[in-house]
């Protein structure tokens, strides 16, 4: 778009808006004419200065327009009784207290109309009413200085004049916001619920009222609290638009049956000051319904997040578990096949290609339920219960480690005192616990650099408990790892995962058993794995 279309439609649309505030202004005005002090224009509910605070938030440019618009109220409905030029400077001075406001409001305490919430609402219900002292003792001075109001009415008027500036302000302000939340809705649907809702509101308050103008003045003051009922409801229910909503109409309502109930100007002067404490305890209340349900929002939403960010981590860590787990199999047969493959060139004997293929199928073989029990495991903890042999596990993870650890000059020994009873256990589980540890403690004597390093596996027993210890004579465990060795990603190793520990402690614990680790003098590391002989007491399926 054009900058100069864009500066016509700017234009025009400042033009409809200032024009169109002239008869709104007026209208309210004339709705709220009643309860007017001495003809002076001030009345105890002024709607129509909410409107001028509410069109010069949207810029000091629509000055002109708020000063017709007052101009033309005092001269055509109040019919004030003083000369034209003593209402030109009273309204010129409310004016500027208005444009202050307005002022304040927006750059000082960022208040905003597109906004509902409880900071936006707080500020405003501070400034008001300290603003509503300054308008009415600009006006009610003018008029003092001029002649126009007495001296002993001048306290009265002033009054008078704040109590209708400041509940006329605080029901327009939160009702322009509320209908200016409701038309930025993208989509907006009248509920089931909301008819209930507007229905037990609007039920109540007729009655309330009802009940408030079916006794004499004297007691329609006590019998204002009946009022808070709804606004209560109200608030509860649908948050600060309701209840700013639901205030402007029992505020509309509430003046307009006024007179016709009888109520004079003392009475109503009590019953506006309810009013002002109604609204307020409206809006506080509907505010904090609605921070309430904006922070659920966040919440949900930040839940959302947090299950799309773990599911996301949790598939990144599955990786990397089954990168880590299948790495050293895979290693293996890879190790076989090439073996196999120069054997074959080298036109040796088909027997130990054969073993070598054998080795290598194992071991493929071996893969594949790591997979599985991974799987099994990660996703609803189910275990394969039968009578596992450690001595023979230990045995069987020293074959398939010694070599490489040998070729980093760490030697692998499994010592065994005495025969120790078969485990309850799942077989594949235990023997990557056994590998995980024994594999660590191998890289861990491999570090020493000086063809030294040794790896002992232990195997005791005793009536209840199975014990594998593992220790090596390497450097030992960091201290800045010692106390998180077991949680994920904690690892010292520079193409490592740190999940190995991790996952071998879900399995031990499933087992009901228990792993820990101690340092060792001078240097080195043991880990202990104890299992329960008889298993885990319960599977968990």
């Amino acid at each position: 778009m054009q900058p100069a279309v864009e500066a016509n439609i700017a234009g025009l649309r400042f033009w409809l808006t200032g024009i169109a505030f002239i008869p709104a202004y007026l209208a309210l005005n004339v709705m709220t004419a009643r309860y007017q002090f001495h003809s002076l224009g001030i009345t105890m509910w002024s709607p129509d200065d909410g409107l001028t605070v509410v069109l010069l938030l949207q810029g000091v440019k629509f000055i002109p327009f708020v000063l017709i618009a007052a101009l033309l109220a005092d001269l055509l409905i109040s019919h004030v009784h003083h000369s034209i030029y003593i209402v030109i400077l009273a309204e010129i001075g409310v004016t500027a207290a208005y444009v202050a406001l307005a002022v304040v409001l927006r750059d000082v305490l960022k208040f905003s109309l597109r906004r509902t919430e409880l900071g936006d609402v707080l500020a405003m219900l501070l400034a008001v009413p300290a603003a509503a002292i300054l308008t009415s003792l600009i006006y009610c001075g003018i008029l003092y200085l001029a002649g126009s109001l007495p001296g002993d009415e001048l306290a009265p008027a002033m009054r008078h004049f704040w109590i209708g500036d400041t509940v006329g302000i605080i029901a327009i302000l939160p009702a322009a916001t509320a209908a200016y939340a409701i038309w930025s809705m993208t989509r907006w649907v009248w509920r089931t619920k909301d008819t209930l809702d507007w229905s037990v509101f609007i039920v109540s308050s007729v009655a309330a009222l009802g009940v408030i103008y079916g006794t004499s003045s004297a007691y329609a003051y006590h019998l204002f609290y009946l009022l808070f009922s709804p606004i209560i409801w109200i608030g509860m229910r649908t948050g600060y638009a309701g209840s700013a909503l639901a205030l402007l109409a029992i505020q509309t309502a509430f003046f307009l049956s006024a007179s016709h109930a009888g109520i004079i100007d003392d009475d109503f002067d009590q019953l506006q000051i309810l009013m002002l404490v109604l609204s307020t305890t409206g809006l506080i209340l509907g505010a904090a319904v609605t921070e309430r349900e904006r922070a659920n929002q966040r919440l949900r939403a930040q839940q959302g997040e947090l299950v799309r960010v773990s599911a996301q981590a949790t598939a990144g860590a599955m990786g990397m578990l089954l990168a880590h787990e299948l790495s050293q199999p895979l290693s293996t047969v890879a190790t076989y096949a090439v073996a196999a493959r120069r054997m074959l060139q080298s036109g040796a004997d088909s027997e130990p290609v054969m073993d070598a293929l054998r080795k290598a199928e194992a071991e493929a073989q071996r893969t594949r339920q790591v997979v599985e029990r991974i799987r099994d495991l990660v996703s609803v903890g189910r275990m394969e219960l039968g009578e596992v042999n450690l001595v023979e596990a230990a045995l069987k993870i020293r074959t398939l480690c010694i070599e490489g650890a040998n070729a980093r000059g760490v030697d692998i020994a499994v010592e065994c005192a005495r025969p120790i009873p078969l485990i309850a256990a799942d077989l594949i589980g235990i023997e990557q616990v056994l590998n995980n540890i024994i594999g660590n403690a191998v890289d861990a004597a491999a570090e020493r650099g000086d063809g030294r390093g040794r790896v002992v596996v232990r195997l005791t027993s005793d009536p209840q408990t199975a014990t594998v210890e593992v220790e090596d004579n390497g450097a030992g465990v960091a201290p800045e790892m010692a106390e998180n060795l077991f949680e994920a990603y904690q690892t010292s190793k520079p193409r490592g995962f740190g999940l190995g520990l991790t996952l071998s402690r879900q399995i031990v614990r499933r087992h009901g058993g228990r792993i820990s680790w101690r340092p060792i003098a001078p240097r080195g590391t043991r880990f202990i794995v104890e299992l329960n002989i008889k298993g885990p007491e319960e599977d968990a399926e």
